[in-house]
């Protein structure tokens, strides 16, 4: 292995663990949107025998459920993607690029679903649609959502036409 070759590992070494990290993470919070979501179902913090709070949590059970379930389904697929990335070939600077994609896609998702669900609109749009009336949550959804499903679609452009390219090369 040529210096070359052991810089371009060091770099997706270090690619996959920040990944993993970011992807691990994303799933941490989509878990506490999980409690959340328990706390909504029973109309406040009940955690027995400890604390019998009943309140009003703020958003709605359709809303914790997708920042959960969502949220871990965003940090599975970098922490799926950062193990796929040793398997395909790519160049530092794609692997640099499929890197600040996923990073983007990951939290951008994790924004959209934590401000969406405080939204009466959903975050679904800037200003009113059938769900609600726009408000600053909505917006601030919306617009960091936006441009992250076209960050996330280049990012699995990227990989396909890798995954493809390697699979034609392969005996």
């Amino acid at each position: 292995m040529n210096n070359t070759d052991s810089g371009k590992q060091a770099h997706l070494a270090k690619i996959q663990a920040s990944l993993i990290g970011h992807g691990a993470l994303v799933i941490l919070v989509a878990l506490i949107a999980g409690v959340m979501l328990g706390f909504s179902l029973v109309e406040g913090i009940r955690l027995w025998p400890i604390l019998d709070i009943s309140m009003a949590i703020p958003g709605s059970d359709h809303g914790w459920k997708v920042a959960h379930s969502g949220g871990i389904m965003n940090g599975i697929l970098v922490i799926v993607v950062a193990i796929s990335l040793s398997r395909i070939t790519l160049s530092n600077t794609q692997l640099s690029w499929i890197y600040w994609l996923f990073v983007c896609t990951a939290w951008g998702n994790t924004i959209f679903y934590w401000f969406g669900n405080f939204s009466m609109n959903r975050g679904l749009s800037v200003v009113a649609n059938r769900f609600g009336e726009g408000d600053i949550y909505g917006a601030i959804a919306y617009i960091v959502v936006a441009p992250v499903m076209v960050l996330t679609i280049i990012g699995c452009a990227m990989l396909i036409k890798a995954g493809f390219k390697d699979a034609q090369k392969a005996p």
